[in-house]
Formats: C-alpha cells, sequence, structure tokens
C-alpha cells in the first residue's frame, strides 16, 4: 500500500511540473480540475460544506473548462492553486476567531500540544496571530486573483507573493519563539510542524 502512495504522489507531482513548465489549454484544464478537487475535498471534510463542495464542481469544472480553451491568456498556473490554498488558510484561522469561538491555535495549543494552560495574555496573542493568518490568506487570494486577470500586475504579483510566502515561514517560527520568550511557553514550532504532518491532527480540532 505504501508504495502505491508513493506512486500516486510522484505521478501527481509530475503532473503539477508538466503543468508549470508547458503552456497548453489541455494542461490548464487538468490543472484547474485537480485545483478545483481538492479544494472541493476541503470543503467536504474540513467545512462540513457538502453543498459548497458540489456547487464548485458542477459550476466551477464547466467554467474553468471554458476559460482555459476559449480565454487562453489567463494564466491559471500557479494562482488557481494560490487562491485555493491561501483561502483554505483563511477559513481555518478565521472562522472560529469571526465567531468567537475558541481559535485553531488555541485549540492547538490545548489539545495537541498540551502544555500548561494558556494564560488570558497568551491567549490574545493566539487570537492576534490568527487574525494576522487570516489577513494574509485574504490579501494573498486577492492578489492571486488579480494575477490570475490582469497580465501586467503578474510581475509584481510573483515579487509579492514569494515575499509572502518566505515571510509566513519566517513568521511561523518566529512566533513560537515570541511566544517560548514573552509567555514562557513549552511549545516550538518543530513539534508544531510534526503534529501539523500527522494525519489524524485534523480530526481533533473544530475547525
Amino acid at each position: 500500500m505504501r508504495w502505491t502512495s508513493h506512486l500516486r504522489g510522484a505521478a501527481t507531482a509530475a503532473l503539477l511540473l508538466s503543468c508549470w513548465w508547458f503552456a497548453s489549454p489541455l494542461l490548464d484544464a487538468v490543472f484547474i480540475l485537480f485545483t478545483l478537487h481538492v479544494f472541493s475535498v476541503f470543503l467536504r471534510d474540513i467545512c462540513g460544506l457538502d453543498k459548497a463542495r458540489m456547487i464548485l464542481l458542477g459550476f466551477g469544472g464547466p467554467l474553468g473548462l471554458f476559460l482555459a480553451f476559449w480565454m487562453p491568456q489567463l494564466h491559471f498556473v500557479p494562482y488557481l492553486a494560490v487562491i485555493a490554498i491561501n483561502l483554505s488558510m483563511a477559513y481555518v484561522f478565521g472562522h472560529n476567531l469571526l465567531r468567537q469561538r475558541p481559535n485553531i491555535l488555541l485549540q492547538f495549543v490545548i489539545s495537541l500540544h498540551q502544555g500548561p494552560v494558556p494564560s488570558a495574555e497568551f491567549a490574545a496573542y493566539l487570537r492576534q496571530q490568527c487574525a494576522v493568518w487570516l489577513g494574509i490568506g485574504l490579501c494573498a487570494s486577492m492578489l492571486a486573483g488579480l494575477a490570475l486577470f490582469v497580465e501586467p500586475l503578474r510581475p509584481l504579483a510573483n515579487v509579492i507573493l514569494i515575499t509572502l510566502l518566505v515571510a509566513q515561514a519566517l513568521w511561523f517560527v518566529l512566533s513560537h519563539e515570541i511566544a517560548r520568550m514573552r509567555f514562557k511557553r513549552p511549545e516550538t514550532w518543530q513539534r508544531s510542524l510534526h503534529l501539523m504532518m500527522q494525519p489524524g491532527t485534523w480530526e481533533k480540532l473544530d475547525i
């Protein structure tokens, strides 16, 4: 079973790289359908929005195919995936935050890291972090949406999106260090990253 999952992963990577390297309406169509499928799984399994998933596939799929073949000037690769990834991130960090329910980071600290009970100050810090990640996700998805449709904007958009990606990776580490030094927290970014990669992690969280 393990070799089949590795083979599936290699085939997926090869497909995505082909979509990146070769300009073709057919490859754009494949990329669009793949991205919509992955995002639809997120809507179903993480958000519990099965109707939204069906609407996305029912309308987004045919529309994406139409645009891929009839408007080749649009640049779906990689911007559509950037939009989907950042909208997913914005939902994960912002859904409970905006509903004033226990946010994803507070749940992550309590349920998975199982460290000391967060102080009020640390809980406020986690809310601020959720707001930061929500804002980054929305900004990046909007910028990628503009770049998808507006060709002159793409060089600048690429620079900003890459800068945001690097900044996110650095802030992931730095935010843990701030929590460690300012609030004396035991959580580490290495441990958080390890937990995020575990399949069962997300089943324990109310997103």
